[in-house]
């Protein structure tokens, strides 16, 4: 099926979903607020990106232990786990690379510096407030890795006065979670901290039937914010993320699994102290952001118990950003100044003698400019970015949106068009592992182009919201490794790698008591004509939450679908296509009073067979029992 059948069935689904009359933008959709739309706090009636917001509603209705199973209610996300939880797990947004896409926590970078890209197999966290997701081409915003888009994971701040929270669950493939969050707020300051621990006998991930590869998982976070003067206030988080995992892996170079004794630790530190200010001068009011962040990850390999390899990435970032706000008749603009400075320090060991060993210091320099112009229905956005790096060449990206509100039919046009920058990475450029992999110091930055169209449409008094977009990108110097030689190498392709797609999400408040969002997704991506591995070229989503306002009860139902994708077998080097699958989830929970809750939820309900990643076998039907408590 072809981009264009799939648009038609994707707006002939949408229109027998929610028809109705047509009607304006309600009040609380003018709430809503985003921040990777312009790095500051934007109302959504001003965005002219496509983003998506999973609320703390929707991820409660999801159910899902892992960030990355929340991920799949967004289109154009695809999910690519390496087996069972615990296992390296990617999400490429419009059929990008996964290091394509920048991963913010609580507003830190949370890439592994080494390799460039975030890992969400370690991301089980009970303090999600949101993530937000920005698709498409953002480094004139975010800079290198924000080719595909930027997803934020935004933590729990407290209410009012004193909140706790705790929950216990133990279930299938000897699973037991348990977390403790406690929060202090008033008008001018707040904190808050939270643990959890994960644990997971997990499953045999090479399918050959013997030992099962468990995973562990402990997080702990503290935030706070309290003010220093009354025009400046301090901001500080903190995350600490300790894993372990077991895995098997291709021993003997046949290009299939084998039972294995290997284990990896993860050590991961998110840091960040922000400065943050405002003030009024006649007409134009000043906002001031002053931050300094930490990204210090270490990762550790073991072979029988014995400590095969260790990398060490460090991250120190620093910016000044300054924002005006002023108006010029019936005209807002804004403009914000951005001045950002990224160290990255790495160092690899395997040993006394390794050739592997090796310590590199990358740094880069950048200036941004973020201009916003509204006035009435019409919004126009610009930004500029020019970096300067250490190795490469200094480079430009940039960013053009348009959005104008059709107030007749209650709907929004929105269109961009930007281009976006990634950076070879330290593994890509420098790494060697003379077994298997030598990198290449003479790769040269991919760049990609892209624009969108969208539309946006309000129904049913403001209930309902549905949005299309259509999208086209084109990837240059596209990095690969190529397995035609021994060791294995990273290169620039000559080639031009094209993606286009459409996107649908739409969400219905049917009544206070039912909910129901979802998305659907059609995706071409190719690389001289020829399909790019694990870019499945049709997703949806599909959740329905029901929460009665006066019951003691509650359930809420789960439908994810991701369609053939191609995947490559390293035994033959050949394409080979992985099959479609379809994974049914949910849970039923009981307020046995206020503040306590008894539940039961399931994961792959319908028991299906399925791999995201070619020989890596993934857990069947999941049954899970937990306790909830809850105060303020």
């Amino acid at each position: 099926m072809r981009i264009k059948t799939w648009h038609q069935l994707c707006l002939a689904t949408t229109c027998l979903a929610f028809s109705s009359p047509l009607h304006a933008q309600s009040d609380s959709d003018e709430d809503v607020v985003y921040v990777t739309a312009a790095r500051i706090a934007l109302p959504a009636e001003q965005v002219t990106s496509s983003i998506t917001l999973l609320d703390a509603d929707m991820l409660e209705a999801r159910g899902a232990s892992f960030a990355a199973d929340a991920l799949r209610a967004v289109p154009g996300l695809a999910v690519s786990r390496s087996g069972a939880p615990g296992a390296l797990t990617q999400i490429r947004a419009r059929g990008s690379e996964a290091n394509h896409v920048l991963v913010l926590i609580d507003g830190v970078e949370a890439s592994n510096p080494f390799t460039g890209e975030a890992d969400f197999s370690h991301y089980v966290f009970d303090d999600l407030a949101s993530i937000e997701v920005a698709r498409g081409e953002q480094s004139a915003l975010w800079g290198a890795d924000a080719i595909g888009g930027v997803i934020r994971l935004n933590s729990v701040r407290p209410e009012a006065g004193v909140s706790a929270g705790a929950r216990v669950e133990a279930g299938s493939f000897g699973t037991q979670r348990a977390s403790l969050r406690a929060g202090v707020s008033s008008d001018d300051h707040w904190v808050s901290a939270s643990v959890s621990d994960y644990r997971s006998d997990g499953i045999d991930v090479s399918g050959l039937g013997a030992e099962q590869d468990g995973y562990e998982n402990t997080s702990l976070a503290v935030s706070g914010g309290l003010p220093i003067t009354p025009e400046l206030r301090l901001e500080a988080s903190a995350r600490r993320i300790e894993s372990r995992s077991d895995y098997d892996s291709d021993t003997d170079y046949d290009g299939r699994l084998d039972n294995a004794d290997l284990s990896a630790d993860g050590d991961t530190v998110l840091a960040r102290v922000a400065l943050l200010g405002e003030h009024q001068w006649q007409a134009l009011r000043l906002d001031h952001e002053a931050a300094v962040q930490l990204t210090d990850d270490t990762s550790q390999t073991f072979s029988a118990g014995n400590r095969t390899a260790r990398s060490l990435g460090q991250r120190l970032q620093a910016h000044y950003e300054i924002t005006g706000h002023w108006e010029m008749g019936a005209v807002q603009h804004r403009l914000t100044g951005l001045i950002e400075h990224d160290r990255d320090r790495l160092k690899s060991d395997a040993g006394p003698g390794a050739g592997s060993n090796q310590s590199r210091e990358l740094s880069t320099d950048a200036l941004a400019l973020d201009y916003g112009l509204s006035r009435g229905a019409f919004d126009l956005t610009l930004s500029v970015r020019r970096e300067a790096h250490s190795l490469f060449d200094d480079s430009t990206t940039w960013r053009l949106g348009a959005g104008w509100d059709v107030e007749a039919v209650g709907g929004r046009l929105r269109g961009n068009v930007g281009e976006a920058v990634k950076n070879p990475g330290v593994y890509e450029l420098f790494g060697f592992f003379p077994d298997f992999f030598v990198g290449n110091p003479a790769l040269t930055p991919e760049r990609s182009l892209g624009w969108e169209m969208a539309w946006d449409q309000n129904l049913l008094d403001g209930a309902a919201l549905v949005s299309v977009s259509y999208f086209e990108s084109e990837l240059d110097n596209e990095i690969y490794t190529d397995f035609s030689v021994f060791p294995a190498t990273a290169l620039n392709a000559t080639t031009q790698s094209t993606r286009r797609g459409v996107e649908v999400f739409g969400h219905w408040e049917i009544d206070p008591d039912w909910s129901l969002f979802g998305s659907l997704t059609a995706l071409e991506s190719e690389e001289n004509g020829a399909a790019e591995i694990r870019r499945p070229e049709r997703l949806a989503s599909l959740t329905l939450a029901w929460t009665p306002v006066d019951g003691s009860f509650s359930a809420s139902a789960t439908l994810d679908h991701t369609g053939d994708q191609t995947d490559t077998d390293f035994g033959t080097f050949q394409p080979v296509t992985l099959d479609a699958y379809t994974l049914l989830g949910g849970q039923v929970g009981w307020d046995v009073r206020p503040g306590i809750e008894i539940y039961a939820r399931g994961d792959n309900l319908l028991d299906e067979e399925y791999q995201d990643v070619f020989g890596y076998h993934t857990p069947g039907r999941g049954l899970y029992f937990g306790l909830r408590l809850s105060h303020g």
